[in-house]
């Protein structure tokens, strides 16, 4: 099958939209497909010539789109037409925008349109729902977009995978590997915004410090509030123990050694962070928003709590730093029954998507041919 897949850039700092469509595009060319990349350039780039997925550079950033892109249209619609997708993945509300309207308007070629909703909070996400097929990433999604009046015949649930990653496929295997003793370190991966919960984690490690005095908390990312959480760190006790480490391009070296990993947001749609987390092997707990309930398996892979509440917060950090039994137990909780979350299962229910719209299009087009000629089955 032919495929493109469109987003606005390829960075390697983080962010979750490049990784997750990286990882997609990877494993479907290790399938056999044809596979191709547009976007704006990036680090990624290097890695997808390594999988076989031709990468071509067009201005997608949203900032550039009236002047950059719209000059570009002319070269992109050659290069569509060129490439002749059977199916055009859109992970971004820009390429869902440019890839609906090149279609509609601009001569882009007759191809089936694809869009994934890796950000549902945000209420442009609508856009989305240009798409042929709309990817949500956890039922909980889809009965956020049914609510936003998005048709149900359109939506699919396919969650994220990470387990065998193409981008960590130099890394150790951490599935055969035997996992260190684990240390009384916290360790949460997101960004350094209010809404990712952040001074929430900070506020319940001041709540335990006392009762733990080994313990220590690493906050990994970057982002506007960095200065926000500092000055609230350096407010409580034990905040010489917080570590707010900036992006970290491997954060496999800290969850291999930490007892828990956090993640406190008040919306997460089916966040890439738990996933390592989990097949790291550390204890996890995560807030009862979005997808995280449905990754945590109903409570069976990790910890829920309310979102928002570090009280309830620095209630499960003690009941699994405070007895070994109960840690180890979470711990191995965290790395069972990881298949369903691995690359290839993401890619083969990606692709019996994109089958199936195709089908649906091809009787489409013969359902409408026959209204013309006047023939019936």
């Amino acid at each position: 099958m032919r495929i493109i897949h469109v987003l606005n850039r390829l960075p390697t700092t983080g962010d979750g939209i490049a990784n997750a469509t990286v990882d997609l595009a990877c494993t479907q060319s290790l399938a056999g497909h044809d596979v191709s990349m547009i976007s704006s350039g990036g680090e990624y780039v290097e890695l997808l010539a390594r999988y076989n997925v031709r990468h071509h550079t067009v201005a997608l950033l949203p900032r550039s789109i009236e002047l950059k892109l719209l000059r570009s249209l002319p070269g992109l619609r050659k290069l569509i037409r060129k490439l002749e997708p059977e199916i055009v993945h859109a992970h971004t509300m820009t390429a869902a925008v440019v890839m609906r309207s090149g279609r509609a308007w601009a001569g882009f070629g007759d191809y089936g349109l694809v869009t994934t909703v890796h950000s549902e909070w945000r209420r442009s996400s609508n856009l989305m729902r240009l798409g042929d097929r709309v990817i949500v990433l956890s039922n909980n999604g889809k009965k956020t977009f049914l609510d936003r009046g998005f048709p149900e015949h359109k939506l699919q649930v396919i969650p994220h995978g990470i387990v065998r990653s193409p981008r960590r496929a130099s890394e150790l295997d951490l599935e055969d590997a035997e996992r260190p003793a684990a240390e009384r370190i916290i360790v949460t991966t997101a960004g350094l915004y209010v809404r990712k919960g952040i001074g929430e984690l900070i506020q319940a490690f001041g709540q335990i410090t006392e009762e733990f005095p080994d313990a220590t908390l690493l906050i990994l990312g970057w982002g506007p509030d960095r200065e926000t959480f500092e000055r609230q760190i350096e407010s409580i006790k034990g905040g010489d123990r917080i570590g707010l480490l900036g992006f970290v391009a491997n954060p496999h070296t800290y969850l291999r050694r930490a007892a828990v990993f956090v993640l406190a947001s008040y919306t997460d749609a089916f966040p890439l962070a738990l996933l390592e987390a989990r097949e790291a092997g550390c204890a996890v707990i995560g807030t009862e928003v979005g997808g995280v309930p449905e990754l945590l398996e109903q409570g069976r892979a990790g910890l829920l709590i309310p979102p928002k509440d570090a009280n309830a917060l620095a209630q499960a950090l003690r009941r699994l730093l405070g007895d070994s039994k109960e840690l180890a137990h979470w711990r191995q909780a965290a790395r069972s029954n990881l298949e369903w979350l691995s690359c290839q299962r993401m890619a083969e229910q990606t692709t019996k998507a994109y089958v199936s719209l195709l089908e649906e299009r091809c009787g489409l087009r013969n359902a409408s041919r026959n209204r013309m000629t006047g023939s019936s089955f």
